[in-house]
């Protein structure tokens, strides 16, 4: 519901407003949460030492991205744009294999070509930047992607020590203080409608402290293999989201693409490759 809860927004809230918002709801959300259970409420507060390191963690993945994300969803349909954003694990696979040197499977870089081919079939006609062109809002999406990607193996080489829990409330709260002036200085002179008010706040809770609180508990219970198959949903919730709110009808395009992406993305994280007849399994370890 991001998607929709962003497009609702448009020519109401400028998107550095909207980022600021989610940031700060979202922090003052994951706080309430972490009130209610005492596991959580040990870790929300993080260790001093470990500031800087979150700092550089809310820039890569939540200040940059929300950014971004905000203004290219000003541009893109909810489908395509969450289509776009379920590229991210190809640029961690990416960087992961160049930075950290981890070694890619022949399953895992055919699903980086699948992933690329898909982009650029969903993409064809549409990334250009005359009048009229989306090349500009693509850029900020697969931007979007790319932070996620540096984001996530910055915080596998440098996040250890760093409760999920506190990592998430504190580059939350981190990144809203960043932003705070920048988008007061972008508040909207007329009154919000009712509906704007609901996508405000809808993006803070809903789409970030509570999907926050409910994937850290999936983590937790699962293991990071199996909880994050449940982002493949998201393109598929976008689309039907995006024609029921905004009469976004999806195109044959849009989701040939999408089914390549989702393909090569599932190959590209190892969830399954050539040869295997289930997902991997998470250690007990």
């Amino acid at each position: 519901m991001s998607y929709v809860f962003i497009r609702l927004t448009i020519g109401y809230v400028e998107p550095i407003v909207m980022a600021e918002s989610r940031l700060l709801i979202g922090a003052i959300g994951i706080f309430v949460f972490a009130l209610c259970k005492k596991s959580w409420r040990m870790h929300v507060i993080p260790e001093k030492k470990n500031l800087g390191r979150i700092t550089i963690i809310a820039t890569l993945n939540s200040i940059v991205p929300f950014i971004l994300f905000t203004y290219a969803m000003q541009h893109l349909s909810a489908g395509l744009g969450a289509i776009l954003n379920s590229t991210s694990p190809i640029w961690t696979a990416i960087i992961g294999a160049v930075w950290l040197r981890e070694r890619l499977s022949n399953s895992r870089l055919l699903g980086l070509v699948l992933g690329f081919i898909g982009i650029v079939f969903l993409m064809w006609g549409k990334a250009h930047f005359t009048e009229g062109g989306l090349g500009l809002p693509i850029l900020a999406c697969l931007g979007v992607t790319l932070s996620y990607g540096i984001a996530t193996n910055y915080i596998k080489v440098y996040g250890q020590g760093i409760h999920p829990f506190g990592l998430a409330f504190s580059s939350l709260l981190i990144g809203s203080i960043v932003l705070a002036v920048p988008a007061y200085l972008h508040l909207p002179t007329e009154p919000l409608t009712m509906i704007v008010w609901i996508s405000i706040l809808g993006l803070g809770i809903g789409s970030t402290s509570i999907a926050y609180v409910l994937f850290y508990r999936l983590i937790d219970e699962t293991g990071p293999t199996i909880a994050i198959t449940v982002t493949f949903l998201v393109p598929v919730f976008s689309v039907l989201w995006g024609d029921i709110f905004l009469n976004e009808i999806p195109t044959l395009q849009m989701m040939l693409g999408g089914i390549v992406i989702v393909i090569g993305t599932s190959l590209a994280v190892g969830l399954w490759s050539l040869g295997s007849k289930k997902l991997n399994q998470p250690s007990n370890s």
